[in-house]
């Protein structure tokens, strides 16, 4: 063989093995990109999650009902004194309230039987983590998401089973509610 072919075919070589670099870096780019939208993607996805939440809590929902009561009473009262005139709408609205006070009384029975109380003591939750735990089920990975809370009792509890303990007695009221 020739010095010429032999050259040739070493710059041949070396240009071939340099596009395949910037073939596979350009690759792992993409694919970095790729990664890095699903990850935003997610990120909106928790924090519409969050804000659905936070729109749904407890204290909201309590609250909103608790003004619609004493919106109720206070229309009530002003109709009292208006006289016997407005004694079917005074009726409407003492049965409007009390489907809202039966609404309300649901709620804190919904409330007290959930997740936002702690089972052993009836202390708030003070956290609530969401956390994604990765597995492998039938030779494939896997992602589960799945919580961990905390009472401000002490008691913790994740998918696991119990973290802590209450540090309560059964029953005893909270400092702030004693």
């Amino acid at each position: 063989m020739s010095n010429d072919v032999l050259f040739y075919t070493q710059v041949g070589s070396l240009v071939t093995f340099v596009l395949v670099v910037f073939g596979v870096y350009r690759l792992l780019i993409e694919q970095k990109e790729a990664t890095i939208q699903l990850l935003r993607q997610r990120l909106e996805d928790q924090g519409e999650k969050i804000r659905l939440l936070e729109l749904q809590t407890p204290d909201a929902l309590a609250k909103s009902l608790s003004e619609r009561v004493e919106r109720q009473l206070a229309e009530i009262e002003r109709l009292r004194i208006d006289g016997t005139v407005n004694k079917e709408e005074i009726n409407r609205k003492e049965s409007e309230l009390d489907s809202v006070q039966s609404r309300l009384a649901s709620l804190l029975s919904t409330i007290k039987h959930s997740d936002f109380l702690c089972p052993s003591c009836s202390a708030p939750l003070i956290q609530r983590t969401s956390y994604d735990v990765h597995g492998y089920v039938g030779g494939q990975e896997v992602e589960a998401g799945v919580e961990y809370l905390e009472y401000e009792c002490g008691y913790a509890t994740n998918h696991e089973g119990d973290v802590s303990p209450c540090k309560r007695a059964p029953g005893e009221l909270p400092e702030a509610a004693a």
